[in-house]
């Protein structure tokens, strides 16, 4: 099923990712369900049923259950996650129709954006609509998500981009820095991210240039000798 929506192809490269995220979204393609959305559903519901077994498992043996990596209530952050990885997505289609080959005249803006979200155009219009319908998916999602986590307090609501930062590691503490919901106001903060993030790889980059030792061998590891 071809829908144009960003999430699918956003869920998909979010399964690479050696994280919490990242394991949501392997999870999340492996369930048989056509809609993203569904598929998310059922991740969570795989979650909920490994955590009750899991528990079931503990009182019967009197061993602990182990830590989950990931937690039916990380789905929440995981949607706003998709949603914020939406918008990068579709900023990168809006740009992608700003240059064209100009030794040949080619326009490649119309690839990116069906790779991106199989939209027919990297027109500002095509680009929005997508979005937005992908916000509605997701936003409703995300409340029944809550209602079946109504055990939580201070729920936060979907926002069509949002950032936390931690302001106290000791109470794990988080603050919002970016509460946005409307693309107008999203587009600057992912302009003014994009040079943070270009700035942090050039000093990454000049940093390993001249501390990186060239060459070098890894040491092997000693082997005992026999007694």
């Amino acid at each position: 099923m071809n829908n144009v929506t960003f999430i699918d192809t956003v869920i998909t490269n979010m399964s690479s990712n050696k994280n919490r995220n990242g394991t949501i979204a392997a999870l999340v393609d492996s369930q048989d369900a056509p809609l993203a959305a569904n598929r998310i559903a059922l991740a969570w519901d795989v979650l909920v049923k490994q955590r009750k077994a899991a528990n079931l498992e503990a009182i019967k043996t009197g061993v602990p259950a182990k830590e989950m990596a990931a937690k039916p209530e990380h789905v929440l952050s995981f949607v706003q996650q998709t949603m914020n990885s939406s918008c990068w997505a579709a900023r990168r289609v809006l740009n992608s129709g700003k240059q064209t080959d100009m030794a040949n005249g080619i326009d490649f803006s119309q690839d990116v954006a069906e790779q991106a979200g199989n939209i027919e155009s990297a027109a500002r219009k095509d680009v929005e609509v997508t979005l937005m319908d992908d916000f509605q998916i997701l936003n409703e999602l995300h409340s029944w998500l809550c209602s079946n986590m109504n055990y939580m307090t201070d729920l936060d609501p979907l926002f069509l981009f949002a950032e936390k930062v931690c302001i106290d590691e000791e109470q794990q503490i988080y603050e919002h820095i970016h509460m946005c919901m409307e693309f107008d106001h999203v587009l600057p903060v992912l302009d003014e991210k994009a040079i943070e993030l270009s700035e942090q790889a050039d000093t990454k980059q000049t940093e390993h240039a001249a501390t990186h030792v060239f060459g070098a061998k890894a040491e092997k590891p000693q082997l005992k000798q026999a007694a």
